[in-house]
């Protein structure tokens, strides 16, 4: 069975505000690299690849056309063409950036919208909100790195943001798909915000009808939340960092450093494969 983990979202306001930041800070960052700059964190990118992915037909455009016409899939989005320059792509960025935060500002959080989350109770616009805040934050983060000129990420947001790629891109379930918990139990502790998240270890099994795949591998699911300050005997495994720490390895943003891994060496191991795996 999966485990259904009470949530600890950041207010929406929040989540908008983060969205105008990041890609604010993301557009200044980028708007007078030179064109060919490389995307270390983003292999086979320039900086051009990059604004036109945040603001193209990848990001930003897309979630603002999804927001405003709720679909009940994406097949009739209407792929933009990328302009032939600099100047173009940032345009297309600053409208669709406009364009997002309007439609997410009118739109009632509660309100179905079409995501690709395999949890369907996240189809949603508040989901939208708060997935595209963390998009803007990594795609900042990508961009301060083609730029050599890293700067910090706020706290309550990366924590944030390490609560949301446990639970939806490493631990997300599809419905073709069973969680096996074996019992193993992991402390991801965030030093700077006192957040615990409390994962299971086991095994995922399932036949995906799409690719007609067989899949049985190890996996990860939240089973909750705590303070750090809690008792942390009973744990196979600690992950120690701070929210920005984490957040960045979670997202493979951190080139080779790693957080603080406590515990069974065997846990440990299993639990770095199943997080090596790439996301997107």
């Amino acid at each position: 069975m999966k485990p259904h983990p009470e949530r600890h979202w950041l207010p929406m306001d929040t989540y908008l505000a983060a969205i105008e930041r990041e890609t604010r800070r993301f557009r200044e960052v980028l708007v007078d690299l030179p064109e060919g700059t490389p995307v270390p964190s983003c292999p086979g990118w320039d900086v051009d690849d990059l604004l036109w992915h945040l603001g193209g037909g990848d990001v930003q455009h897309f979630w603002a056309w999804i927001v405003a016409n709720r679909p009940e899939g994406p097949e009739d989005y209407p792929q933009p063409e990328r302009p032939a320059d600099r100047h173009g792509i940032v345009a297309a960025l600053d409208r669709a950036h406009d364009d997002l935060v309007r439609r997410l500002r009118n739109a009632d959080p509660a309100d179905g919208c079409w995501s690709w989350a395999s949890d369907t109770s996240l189809h949603t616009v508040a989901f939208t909100m708060r997935r595209q805040a963390h998009e803007a934050l990594i795609h900042r983060v990508d961009a301060e790195l083609a730029a050599g000129a890293r700067t910090p990420l706020d706290p309550q947001l990366a924590t944030d943001g390490v609560v949301e790629c446990l639970e939806v891109m490493y631990g997300g379930l599809p419905s073709w798909g069973r969680f096996a918990d074996d019992g193993t139990r992991v402390a991801v502790d965030i030093t700077d915000t006192g957040h615990r998240v409390v994962l299971a270890l086991g095994r995922f099994t399932g036949h995906d009808p799409a690719t007609q795949e067989d899949h049985d591998l190890d996996d990860v699911q939240v089973l909750g939340h705590d303070h750090t300050s809690a008792r942390d005997d009973s744990f196979h495994a600690r992950v120690i960092g701070t929210a920005e720490e984490l957040d960045l390895w979670l997202w493979h943003r951190n080139g080779r450093a790693e957080p603080e891994l406590d515990g069974s060496e065997e846990v440990v191991g299993r639990l770095r494969a199943i997080l090596a795996q790439p996301i997107s």
